[in-house]
């Protein structure tokens, strides 16, 4: 993980952004990016900016922290940090700011990365095998011998349970991390209280189509489970995962676009090596589109309709199972 020059690189007035439908380890990480900053360079203007389109449990956490997130800018900035976003495609107009601006920028996350993201940052803070981007900012605080308030140790607890599926994956470094946040937050129950989200009954309804409408391939004792539903589609994964499914991809579609949410279980990962995120980056070079992710985890976008999708996504899963 490179953090040097973290400090030199801030300018004077700083825009903090993440991915679209920003989840609660983009929304945790650009908390924590904002504090530290506000600790180590108190002069500097700090504002964390996020797409409209944040997940309603980013909008639950927000609130009972009373976070300040804005969905528009309000500074005239001289520097973008970019937090918990593996490609251009995934900050919606921000990449077209990122791609014609001069201003310094710079880029701190774990997952698998484009490059064309990394020519345009000029300071790269990632580590891929970290759990969550709140754990490499965690990170970040340790090196300036800093600790995070209460409010920023529960956003950030919150970003690692969300990436973590609730701490049941990670390494020791991850669970160090955990431990020392809540030396500041005292139980963990009031993190968890916070990420319980009740289903309302458009998403209830949409899981159930989901495996209604499921496909089921199997690849020797693994089995491969498709969907589409027009929302919910992170759920829907989930919910065939909850079904048996070893991996699932639930795709929308609206016209020619098509959206997809990536999910597996953990001993699919841990015995065939086989990398969501790095499937995804595959599937862009072979299809287009934009998209990353995590082991277990990852989303796409592009153009194209449900038949083509899984007809190349099951064409990859056997490559990558073979060799």
């Amino acid at each position: 993980m490179q953090e040097l020059g973290f400090i030199e690189h801030l300018g004077d007035f700083v825009v903090i952004i993440g991915h679209h439908n920003a989840d609660l380890d983009a929304i945790g990480a650009a908390q924590g990016v904002k504090e530290l900053i506000m600790k180590i360079k108190p002069e500097t203007i700090t504002q964390i900016v996020m797409p409209e389109d944040i997940s309603r449990l980013s909008e639950k956490i927000i609130e009972t922290l009373q976070l300040e997130v804005f969905t528009e800018v309000k500074i005239d900035y001289d520097t973008i940090i970019i937090v918990d976003s593996g490609n251009l495609n995934q900050l919606g107009a921000w990449a077209n700011i990122i791609n014609e601006s001069n201003q310094a920028s710079i880029l701190i996350d774990h997952h698998k990365l484009d490059d064309d993201l990394c020519k345009k940052v000029d300071l790269l803070v990632h580590d891929d095998e970290a759990s969550s981007t709140c754990e490499i900012i965690y990170r970040l605080y340790e090196k300036y011998q800093i600790q995070p308030s209460i409010q920023t140790s529960k956003s950030m607890l919150s970003g690692i349970a969300f990436d973590t599926k609730f701490f049941s994956i990670g390494d020791k470094k991850t669970f160090k991390t955990i431990s020392k946040l809540l030396e500041n937050v005292g139980d963990v129950s009031e993190v968890l209280s916070m990420l319980h989200l009740g289903r309302d009954i458009s998403e209830r309804i949409a899981r159930l189509k989901t495996g209604q409408r499921s496909e089921i391939h199997r690849v020797g004792n693994w089995i491969l489970a498709f969907s589409e539903v027009s929302s919910f589609q992170a759920s829907g994964a989930r919910a065939l995962i909850s079904l048996g499914a070893d991996i699932a991809a639930v795709i929308g579609s609206d016209k020619k676009k098509i959206r997809a949410s990536l999910r597996s279980t953990q001993e699919f990962y841990k015995n065939t090596k086989l990398h969501l995120g790095e499937l995804v980056m595959q599937l862009r070079s072979e299809i287009g589109g934009s998209g990353s992710g995590h082991p277990t985890a990852a989303g796409y976008n592009g153009e194209g309709n449900y038949e083509v999708f899984t007809k190349k996504l099951i064409e990859l899963v056997h490559k990558n199972l073979r060799e």
